[in-house]
């Protein structure tokens, strides 16, 4: 009687005639983990995320002839020197540091945001909290203890300081991953992208996002001419003051002494002259000095160009559920595999003549 060659064949793969044997219980373990997989995939919370791209203004300097030489031909060996001679006070580069900084995180934690599924105005802070009830862990584990949260402010630390709680600070490494801001280095553009479960926050901290940054860069810039511009107020206000108590006192000399012919007299009244001279050109100099410093600060104020305002997203970002399926699916066709050669495959019989 001959032989089954298919059977032969597998005699040559015993490893494959093993899982032949055992393949309805491989079956039934990735049926198994794919329904778990499901599980998982259907717990996640919907992630949705709002982004917002400016180009901001950035001046360049022209150098000299010999300057612009360099750059051409360093621009044929692959370097970029572009950026030398920038009057840019915060480089673009820096931006996202801005958005990761703590204290623009903790504004965003102190923000009111209006929450779709809770039909109510909330902190971002509390926003969070319920946030972290939706998560996986704390649906198979339960909350953690939230009594080691209490009782962190009491010790009396100067307003210099920040200090933050334990929950704070959680909260903030949960926005640090939330709030991402890149950069693209060859067009320039700034991509500032917020992620939440609720896609109306996730505008709303976009733009808020995005007002924060062009106020931050625009008060850098401005800051030392607007300081400028309140101390020649403050001395305006002053010489006008100043200016005004002479002229009257020369005034009032003039009209107390009209028919005296005196020297001493004379003497006084160009005394009293002179300082009202001198009052009026200090005024009208520190007018002028007012004037070019405004023009100053209306030119140092940068320009941004929002490309792509925030908007309320309207397809989700994540999870992509049929890829949890499909990977906790092949998770557990391995894992049968694995242990079911582990348990009963002899690897002698490889060997076998």
């Amino acid at each position: 009687m001959k032989s089954n060659p298919i059977f032969n064949n597998f005699k040559l793969f015993p490893l494959l005639h093993l899982i032949l044997q055992k393949k309805w219980k491989i079956f039934i373990f990735s049926t198994l983990c794919t329904c778990f997989g499901v599980w998982i995939a259907y717990n996640i919370p919907n992630e949705y995320t709002s982004q917002v791209q400016i180009l901001p203004e950035l001046e360049i300097k022209e150098g000299t002839e010999s300057m612009n030489n360099f750059k051409s031909l360093a621009g044929l060996a692959g370097v970029d020197l572009s950026s030398f001679g920038s009057t840019e006070a915060v480089r673009p580069d820096l931006y996202p540091n801005i958005l990761q900084s703590t204290p623009f995180l903790m504004q965003l934690l102190h923000l009111k945001v209006r929450s779709i599924e809770h039909q109510r105005e909330m902190l971002v802070s509390d926003y969070l909290k319920e946030c972290s009830k939706k998560e996986i862990l704390v649906k198979l584990v339960g909350e953690s203890n939230k009594s080691e949260f209490q009782n962190l402010n009491e010790p009396k630390i100067t307003p210099e300081l920040i200090h933050l709680n334990k929950e704070e600070d959680l909260q903030i490494r949960e926005l640090h991953k939330r709030v991402v801001t890149s950069l693209d280095k060859k067009t320039g553009v700034i991509t500032m992208s917020v992620k939440m479960q609720d896609p109306v926050i996730a505008a709303t901290l976009a733009k808020f996002t995005q007002d924060y940054l062009l106020n931050y860069v625009i008060q850098y810039r401005t800051e030392k001419t607007q300081k400028d511009i309140d101390f020649l107020s403050s001395r305006i206000n002053e010489a006008q003051k100043h200016y005004e108590k002479a002229l009257f006192a020369y005034s009032h000399y003039q009209d107390m002494n009209r028919n005296l012919f005196l020297n001493i007299a004379k003497d006084e009244g160009k005394k009293l002259q002179h300082e009202v001279e001198l009052a009026y050109n200090l005024y009208t100099q520190l007018a002028t000095q007012l004037e070019e410093t405004k023009i100053r600060i209306h030119r140092e104020t940068p320009v941004f160009k929002v490309l792509e305002p925030a908007q309320v997203p309207v397809k989700k970002s994540s999870p992509s559920r049929g890829i949890i399926i499909v990977g906790f699916t092949l998770l557990g066709l391995f894992i049968s595999v694995v242990g079911i050669t582990v348990r009963n495959f002899h690897f002698s019989e490889v060997f076998k003549a």
